[in-house]
Parts: C-alpha cells; sequence; structure tokens
C-alpha cells in the first residue's frame, strides 16, 4: 500500500538526512517506497534529485539549503556602453563574445545593441532612471505642451479645492436649522 507523507511545501531536510537516503537507495536494502516513509521524503522525484547530485558530488552543504544568492552584475558607464554595442555589431552581433570579453551579462549586450538598433541614437543608451521630471524641452511645440499640461494640473487641482469648499461647507449647513440663522456659512 503506498502511504505519502504529507509534509509542509517548504520542508527542508539535513545534509544527514539526504546523505542517508541516498546510501540506502544506492545500497539496494530498501525500496524507494520503504526510503520515503522511513526518512518521511515528499515524493520520489525528490529522492532522484539528491541522487542525481550525490553522483555529481554535488550533494554538499550548498545543496542542504535552498537559499539563492542573486548575482549583481557589475556597474557599466555611457561609455563602456556604447564601446561593447558597437563592438557587438562590428563583430556581426556575437553577444555571448561580447559578454564574455567584457563581463556583462548576455542579456545586458542584447538589450542594448537592441535599443541602438531601434532609434539609431546613442542617447538611447543612457540610464534616465529618475531624472525625466526636470527635462528641459528641446523646441517651442514641446515647450508649449508641457506649458498646456502644467495649466490643466492648476485648473484640476483649482476645481478639486472649490468642490472640497462647497462639500465642506453643505455639511457645515446640515447643522443648521434655520436658513436666516447668522451661524450659516456664506457661498
Amino acid at each position: 500500500m503506498y502511504t505519502k507523507y504529507f509534509t509542509l511545501p517548504n520542508h527542508r531536510y539535513t545534509l544527514q538526512t539526504k546523505r542517508s537516503a541516498v546510501k540506502a537507495y544506492l545500497s539496494g536494502t530498501l525500496s524507494g517506497q520503504a526510503i520515503l516513509n522511513r526518512y518521511q521524503i515528499r515524493s520520489l522525484s525528490q529522492l532522484h534529485q539528491w541522487i542525481v547530485r550525490y553522483n555529481s558530488g554535488q550533494l554538499s552543504v550548498a545543496y542542504a539549503t535552498r537559499k539563492r544568492a542573486r548575482k549583481v552584475g557589475r556597474k557599466v558607464t555611457f561609455e563602456e556602453k556604447r564601446q561593447i554595442t558597437q563592438w557587438t555589431i562590428d563583430h556581426e552581433y556575437n553577444y555571448q563574445a561580447a559578454a564574455e570579453k567584457f563581463n556583462v551579462s548576455y542579456q545586458r549586450v542584447y538589450s542594448w545593441v537592441r535599443k541602438y538598433q531601434r532609434t539609431h541614437d546613442w542617447e538611447s543608451l543612457q540610464d534616465n532612471r529618475g531624472r525625466h521630471k526636470g527635462k528641459t524641452p528641446t523646441n517651442e511645440v514641446e515647450r508649449l505642451r508641457q506649458e498646456v499640461r502644467q495649466l490643466k494640473a492648476k485648473a484640476k487641482e483649482r476645481e478639486v479645492q472649490i468642490a472640497f469648499a462647497k462639500k465642506l461647507v453643505e455639511i457645515h449647513n446640515r447643522e443648521v436649522e434655520r436658513p436666516d440663522d447668522i451661524k450659516r456659512f456664506r457661498k
């Protein structure tokens, strides 16, 4: 009869448990199901993963926990991005070679080349995060559009303030019993 232990989804096994289970399986003294029951392993596939790691010499302390360290890429200046992009284009779009040569990820090289190809402008490689609000318009049309947006925003703010004041007067006037009462707010 198949009996499966239901453990928590993120149940962690000690390195000692993993090694003992793998050695018991490889020695052939116990069946797969008996090992699952004895060591309270959630599935046979989990045991098979440990066996693969054990046979390749990777079942160690590093695999005892599930924490993965995120590798942070190095900082790259605008000039380096430009140089890497130009090198990649000159070498027939060999992204892998560029990534290895300049010690950056394949994905970063690919995205820089793609950005440059879309615009054919090196400025597209600039990192402008957080710098768009104070951007000055480059021509008269952009300046006028920006001014219109600002005026619309001010008008909207003014409308909201007026609506709030009217609502406040209305709420206060609900408490007044007579319309000619001197406590009444004037509109």
